[in-house]
Order: C-alpha cells, then structure tokens, then sequence
C-alpha cells in the first residue's frame, strides 16, 4: 500500500508542476489543487509536502517574483494550510457531508489568503492589499477544482488509497 501511496503522490507532484504553469498573475496558479487532493486522499502531511512543492515550482517558473524569502513564507503557509484542512475534514468526516466539505474549505480559504498576506505583511507591508483580490479568486478555484475532482471519485478508490 506504501508503494501506491508514494505513485500517487508522485502524480500528483507532476499535476502540480502543470498546475503552476497555468498562472492567474505572478506565481499564483494552479498548483494547490492537487495539493487540496493529496490531503484528501492521503492525508495531511503529504498535501503539506505537496502544498509547499507546488507552491515552489509555481514562483521558481514566475522568477520569484515577491524574492525568495517571500516565497518560502507563502511555501511555508501552503503546508500549514494543507494540514489544517486535512485535520479539519478529518474531524467532520463523520457528520455530515456538506458541513464537512464547508468547513474545511473555508478553514482552507482562511490560511491560504488572509493568514498568508497577514505573514507576509512585516516584509511587505501595505503591498499584501494589492494581491488579495488575485490570492482569494485563486484560493478559491483550487480550492473549488479539488473539491469537485474528490467527490467524483470512486468511493472504493477512496477507501483503497486511504487504506481502509
């Protein structure tokens, strides 16, 4: 089970790469996506690996563009997102479906665009502002594309992946 779990993340490692090279503005892309899907699938310590993974090939293909120590924060912030929405949707999986998927994609939302900007906001200060509205509408539609892509799974896959 260990080997399928380590091909599944390799996948979804390469579905990151081809996530990061589809830009919104600068290294905002779509390469959470198949990071909100390894946690699913998973768990949380792997969508961590492949939050901050994509999140660094995303701004290493823009160039860096905020530098480098602005990227390793945001990297940083991926993985911690991921974890908390993998623990999130943990603790709700067994109530109901729909509170589950909203709470852990809002718990999603919260890490990935407000907390980041606010851990970003000592090194660059009133400039966070300016990238919210790209964060949020990309926050959202990775985080919308991994949610859609998970329920249309097979439930049997589900459960043959998460070893249960």
């Amino acid at each position: 089970m260990k080997i399928q779990k380590l091909v599944l993340c390799a996948m979804l490692i390469a579905m990151c790469v081809i996530g990061a090279n589809i830009k919104l503005m600068g290294s905002v892309a779509f390469d959470a996506a198949p990071a909100f899907i390894g946690t699913l699938l998973l768990g949380p310590m792997y969508g961590a690996v492949l939050g901050i993974f994509g999140h660094l090939t995303s701004a290493l293909l823009a160039g860096f563009p905020l530098t480098l120590p602005i990227h390793l924060i945001v990297a940083g912030m991926m993985g911690v997102t991921m974890i908390v929405y993998g623990f999130t949707r943990q603790k709700l999986a067994d109530k109901n479906q729909l509170i589950a998927v909203s709470v852990s994609s809002m718990v999603a939302f919260i890490f990935n665009c407000p907390l980041s900007l606010l851990a970003l906001y000592p090194l660059m200060n009133q400039a966070v502002f300016v990238l919210f509205p790209v964060l949020a509408i990309g926050s959202i539609c990775n985080i919308f594309v991994a949610e859609v892509v998970y329920q249309v799974l097979p439930e049997r896959w589900k459960r043959r992946i998460a070893g249960y």
